[in-house]
């Protein structure tokens, strides 16, 4: 055998080997997919079965739970009935009968014990009760709930003959009569195997499995084997989740355990559901060997199996015989493949290296490449362009440096393929040498020449290394970039951006000046005692200036983009709006309107409108005009008193003299005719009346007569005793209370006489309008907190003044007295106006009169006051 022979046989054995081994692990790999997909299978089969069972022990729980409610509700209604209400015996075994229908085979007994415990029904009749039912009934009526339990017979109380006899199944109702109180319990016997039998027919029928009941303690109930019957449940369950076996779940739950059967151990699936009946829970439980539900799928799992491998079986042996038939010829194809993919390859790259060639010689940006050698393999149209030096000069040399610099040296693409990272610092450190970001060893620099391609140029290089498949370097490219533009644009950018700097912080400037003649204008028009509105052609307010308004007053917003009109005293719109339209005109005349403030003051305003020169708006002046409406009016009072005082006095001085003749005349005709009577009664009169025209002409002539006060200071209390002293006569006939109240103030500089004067005119006008036991008060105090003014207050509780009469109380000649001039008020105001003082008089018809006077204090006064208050 020839050694390519051996080879071939070696290889054929080696090729056989491998397809057994294929052949073997895909047989193993195919039972393992069986099994594991057969086992999941089975534990989807148990899950499913798990919860079947478990759907039907709750059913039959449930059942369970219903006939216990159904016949507590029964006996419950007969309760009702009995024995409250006569009911014969007939009915009454006829209704226990009812009771009982349908469970005549498991039923046992029906009792009924009262609240004291006697035994009154029992049903049916002649049952001997073979169970102790006291006992029971003693827990329920201790409890007083639904109740279950199990009970025994006499015969079998002793515990080793317990689980040998029958048992039954108690279920118990307690009675409430109407008050709410314990009257007795019925108890409903059933045979406990009757009941389980009839559930496991069930479950046999159902192929549930066995059926079992256990108690709260665990302790089972009922089982085949009656050996277990009283013992723990856990004595048969291990192998279990301690958590599951607590049974605690009040929807029941299902799992696995190894449970004993027949003195072995098997996997049993287990499913259970709670029976609660008034304190008393119990379990049921269905139990089902788990090898009995999986065998069925089982059996057919490993017949299928079994088929499934002999078909495998018989297919790997046919195939082997073809693949190895088929081996050569795919060998042969496959090599014919390879030869014609390594041709297509080879032509691959010679097309990508001419593309990259032509791309880079096409590159708009002056590029070029070098070999591991430092030559120049790559030289582009645009670095021709750039340099003035063609690639035919180029290409196979290391000449490269020529056109940059005149000696020879390294340019970044020759440092990066010999890695000399310190030579590039030396070579390039000044040139704004960096890694590039984003091209792995990549480095860029910036580089000024004076005469390149014939002028000064600025160039941005780039160079990179090229890896082979290896990782390693084989060569460099190396772009330049002509950035001379971009950085004349730079600094001319530069330039117009600190040229815009310096703009801006002269505009910022000018901004703040203006800014600053705005806040003065506006401060002006803000300190204007007028108010200004800025309205447009529509009446809309655009602005309004404070005037005298306080800071922070936030009128403004509600005038804003409103109407002027809204803003209108009532009653003058009318008269505004045909004055706006005039001014729409061009029509500019002033006019006065009068308005009422908050605080019920009426004010004269006078109304100036005027346009906004180059605009449709209108500028409207709104002046208060009342205090020199007030002037006005005083100068016209004053200019009208004073031709009445002067015509008063001129006629009052020619009645002077024939008056006191009158009065001398009537005098010396009493003393000599001595009248008596009627006589001397009209002599009387007569001579009163004298008096009355006498006083009146004093009056006049007082108020008539211009005086200059003889000012010093005064201690003005005094001066108000002295008033009160002259006023006594009138004070005394009407039996009148004067309270005076003096607080200590500085002497005041004033005419003491005028004053006394003033103040009795007062007093006097107090006691005239006071009944008898009348009450005066007079005051002295300081006017206000700044101490600069001093006011005296007569107060009293007289008659009042009418409200229509109070603005013409300081008129001349007014008077509602029968024998008054009407001159005290209007004396008395002329002489307080002349110490610059103050008359304020406010009444109320029926309730009194209160009149305050301030006086100021000199300034001399007030800073000595001041010097030894300190």
């Amino acid at each position: 055998m020839t050694l390519f022979d051996k080879i071939k046989f070696f290889l054929y054995k080696a090729v056989k080997l491998r397809i057994w081994f294929a052949s073997v692990t895909v047989i193993t790999l195919f039972l393992l997919l069986a099994l594991t997909v057969n086992s999941a299978r089975e534990k989807d089969v148990v899950d499913i079965f798990s919860k079947q069972q478990l759907a039907n022990i709750q059913n039959s729980a449930v059942r369970m739970e219903d006939i216990f409610s159904q016949i507590g509700k029964n006996v419950d209604l007969f309760s009702r009935f009995f024995p409250d209400v006569t009911m014969s015996a007939e009915d009454a075994e006829r209704y226990l009968k009812m009771l009982s229908a349908g469970w005549e085979k498991t039923f046992y007994v029906m009792v009924f014990f009262d609240g004291t415990g006697n035994l009154q029904i029992i049903y049916p009749k002649g049952v001997m009760l073979e169970i102790n039912l006291t006992e029971h009934f003693n827990v329920i009526q201790k409890n007083q709930k639904q109740y279950m339990g199990l009970a025994w017979p006499e015969k079998s109380r002793d515990i080793n003959t317990k689980n040998e006899t029958e048992r039954y199944l108690i279920a118990g109702y307690p009675v409430i009569n109407q008050l709410g109180e314990f009257a007795g319990a019925w108890l409903v016997s059933f045979s406990l195997s009757e009941v389980v039998k009839k559930y496991q027919q069930q479950s046999l029928s159902d192929e549930l499995g066995e059926m079992l009941i256990i108690d709260e303690k665990k302790q089972i109930i009922t089982h085949d084997n009656l050996a277990f019957i009283g013992k723990n449940i856990d004595a048969l369950l291990s192998d279990i989740d301690p958590i599951k076996l607590d049974f605690s779940s009040k929807k029941g739950d299902y799992f696995e355990a190894l449970m004993q059967k027949d003195g072995k151990k098997q996997r049993s699936i287990i499913a259970y559901y709670p029976v609660q009946t008034g304190d008393t829970k119990w379990n049921f439980l269905v139990v089902a060997p788990r090898s009995q539900v999986i065998s069925p799928m089982r059996k057919t799992f490993f017949y299928t199996l079994f088929s499934s491998l002999l078909l495998i079986i018989v297919v790997i042996i046919a195939s082997m015989s073809f693949a190895y038939r088929e081996g050569k010829m795919l060998r042969i194809r496959e090599e014919k493949k390879r030869l014609k993919e390594s041709r297509q390859w080879e032509e691959r790259l010679l097309r990508e290296k001419k593309t990259i060639e032509g791309i880079i010689e096409g590159l708009p940006i002056p590029s070029f490449v070098i070999n591991k050698d430092h030559q120049v393999i790559l030289w582009n149209r645009a670095c021709t362009e750039l340099t003035g030096y063609s690639a035919e000069d180029m290409l196979g040399t290391d000449n490269h440096y020529k056109p940059f610099y005149s000696v020879k040296r390294p340019l970044i693409a020759d440092l990066i393929i010999d890695n000399e990272m310190e030579d590039l610092n030396k070579f390039y450190g000044d040139k704004k040498l960096k890694k590039a970001e984003k091209l792995q060893g990549a480095y860029e620099a910036t580089d000024h020449f004076d005469n390149l391609g014939g002028r000064s140029r600025i160039l941005f290089f780039l160079a990179a290394p090229i890896f082979d498949e290896k990782g390693e370097i084989i060569a460099a490219i190396e772009t330049l970039q002509d950035i001379s533009r971009e950085r004349e644009m730079t600094n001319s950018l530069s330039e117009y951006a600190e040229t815009l700097q310096n703009e801006l912080v002269e505009n910022i400037d000018l901004r703040r000046q203006i800014e600053d003649l705005y806040s003065y204008l506006q401060s002006i028009v803000n300190s204007l005692p007028d108010k200004i509105y800025e309205i447009d052609e529509n009446g809309i307010i655009n602005f309004m200036s404070r005037g005298l308004r306080k800071k922070g007053d936030s009128s403004l917003h509600k005038f804003k983009n409103r109407h002027f009109l809204e803003f209108v005293a009532s009653g003058y719109e009318e008269f505004v709006l045909s004055k706006w339209v005039e001014a729409k005109k061009g029509i500019y005349k002033p006019y006065e309107i009068e308005a009422t403030s908050k605080d019920g003051r009426k004010h004269n305003l006078l109304i100036t409108t005027s346009p906004v020169i180059g605009t449709n708006h209108f500028i409207l002046v709104q002046r208060d005009i009342t205090e020199f409406k007030n002037l006005e009016k005083k100068l016209y009072d004053s200019q009208k008193l004073a031709a009445l005082g002067q015509l008063s006095a001129g006629i009052a001085h020619e009645i002077r003299n024939p008056l006191s003749s009158i009065k001398m005349s009537l005098q010396i005709l009493i003393k000599r005719m001595n009248p008596e009577g009627n006589d001397l009664k009209r002599f009387k009169i007569a001579e009163k009346e004298v008096d009355h025209l006498e006083t009146l002409v004093n009056d006049i002539l007082a108020f008539a007569k211009p005086v200059e006060p003889k000012k010093k200071p005064v201690n003005l209390s005094k001066v108000l005793d002295q008033a009160v002293d002259l006023a006594e006569k009138g004070i005394t006939d009407k039996s009148i209370s004067v309270t005076t109240n003096f607080e200590e103030v500085p002497p005041v500089s004033l005419d003491a006489a005028m004053m006394t004067d003033s103040f009795l005119n007062v007093i006097r006008n107090a006691v005239e309008a006071l009944d008898e036991n009348g009450r005066i008060e007079i005051s002295l105090r300081y006017a206000d907190e700044t101490r600069q003014a001093v006011a005296v207050e007569i107060r009293d509780n007289g008659n009042g003044i009418d409200e229509e009469d109070m603005p013409h109380i300081f008129n001349p000649f007014f008077t509602r007295k029968n024998y008054g001039t009407g001159l005290g008020l209007s004396l008395v105001k002329k002489i307080i106006d002349i110490h610059q003082g103050i008359i304020d008089i406010s009444s109320s018809k029926n309730e009194g009169t209160s009149v305050r006077i301030v006086l100021p204090l000199g300034t001399e006064i007030i800073r000595s006051s001041q010097i030894i208050n300190e």
